[in-house]
């Protein structure tokens, strides 16, 4: 029984002192307090701490003064010196093989700084770089903005690269998380949902023009793209479809609407002239594909929309022809007309004709004559050599001035 007693309390004193052996050690903590310290010897001081190589870059000179009460630990130690060094305009980068380079903040953002990704964004001060890429927006149009709110006169920059519409972004990682949860929110696809607005009265494409014309204004506008509304024609069909952001979409839906209306009369009537083809050869071709053009318009318009006939006349003296039908079908028709009335290839041949007689050719001769020798009168010629001699003669002496015929 006294042996137990006395080996009781032994027992305890061994596990106590177990306890004590294999407890496991505080962390280290370091004081954050300096003043009028040179930064060069700051940073070694530091690097003696955290058991880091830092290579000093020569241009960082200075003196810091911090005062703080708290005890730090290794990480919180660690993010105190970046932010230090961030006040003083120097930066911190983190290369491959663990070592700490301390150089200017403006010269940070051209330095081999690590590049973060959602596993590994970094934390606090650290310099890094993050490649964004956009689906919904311009690279171009968002990279200037972002600009503004980064540092870029120190270690801050943004750029974008247009083929594949990412941006490159450099800066402290704090900063940098901001600047993503920026994008993240003016990235976003929005509510362009597409509409369909059946048309009962109106022409589809007719009613994209107009819509169109009177939303240039809008276009041109200080709004983004993604904010204006854009409508096309089905003419299969003959409907819009009307695609954009709600407010934009219901707007032009509510245009369309006011323009698809009944009209006073049904069709309407129009004169065409025509340049080169005849009216009455017209008429049957056009007869014939407008009952087709009717028939596929009625097959996407309501039964309301039916009554609607197609009249073509041609009008010979004036080699017209007088439509009546309806807009959408009228339009159909202008164009086939124009495509019609085109001129035809020509040749031109030009000709003379002329009558070629031999009766009097046969009394065409020559006759000889000289004033000294004589002359001599063949029996076959019309008229006497002797008398238009005479009368040559006496037109030279009644005309001296003219010329004179001599004999030879």
């Amino acid at each position: 029984m006294i042996i137990a007693n006395v080996i009781r309390p032994f027992s305890l004193m061994l596990l106590v002192f177990a306890a004590l052996l294999f407890k496991p050690a505080a962390a280290e903590e370091f004081s954050a307090s300096f003043k009028g310290t040179d930064i060069q010897e700051f940073i070694n001081t530091v690097s003696k701490n955290l058991n880091k190589t830092v290579i000093i870059d020569p241009s960082v000179r200075g003196t810091i003064t911090v005062r703080s009460y708290d005890m730090l630990n290794e990480e919180q130690y660690y993010q105190f010196f970046l932010s230090v060094l961030d006040v003083y305009g120097f930066a911190v980068i983190n290369m491959n093989n663990g070592v700490l380079k301390v150089v200017r903040s403006k010269d940070a953002k051209t330095a081999a700084v690590p590049v973060a990704s959602d596993a590994a964004p970094g934390i606090g001060d650290e310099v890094v770089t993050r490649v964004v890429p956009l689906t919904n927006v311009a690279a171009r149009d968002l990279a200037p903005l972002l600009r503004q709110l980064n540092d870029n006169a120190g270690a801050g920059s943004v750029v974008h690269y247009e083929p594949s519409n990412v941006l490159l972004m450099t800066g402290r990682a704090a900063v940098i998380k901001r600047l993503l949860t920026i994008v993240e929110r003016v990235d976003n696809a929005g509510d362009r949902s597409v509409v369909t607005v059946p048309l009962a009265w109106a022409s589809a494409a007719d009613v994209v023009k107009l819509v169109t014309e009177l939303n240039k204004d809008t276009s041109k506008s200080a709004l983004p793209g993604s904010m204006v509304a854009n409508v096309v024609a089905d003419e299969r069909t003959n409907a819009v479809l009307v695609s954009g952001e709600p407010n934009s979409r219901q707007r032009i839906i509510a245009m369309i609407k006011q323009l698809d209306r009944q009209q006073a009369t049904q069709g309407n009537t129009k004169v065409i002239y025509l340049k080169y083809a005849k009216a009455s050869d017209l008429v049957e071709v056009l007869t014939g594909i407008s009952s087709t053009m009717q028939s596929e318009k009625q097959a996407a318009k309501p039964v309301a929309a039916l009554d609607k006939n197609i009249i073509i006349k041609a009008h010979g003296q004036t080699n017209a022809l007088i439509v009546t039908a309806a807009p959408d079908v009228m339009n159909d028709l202008e164009r086939v007309i124009a495509q019609l009335d085109i001129r035809r290839p020509q040749v031109l041949v030009e000709a003379i004709i002329a009558e070629v007689q031999d009766a009097d050719g046969l009394n065409l001769g020559i006759q000889w004559a000289n004033k000294n020798a004589g002359m001599t009168q063949f029996t076959n010629s019309g008229l006497p050599i002797s008398t238009a001699i005479a009368g040559a003669n006496q037109y030279t002496k009644t005309a001296p001035s003219a010329a004179r015929w001599r004999a030879p």
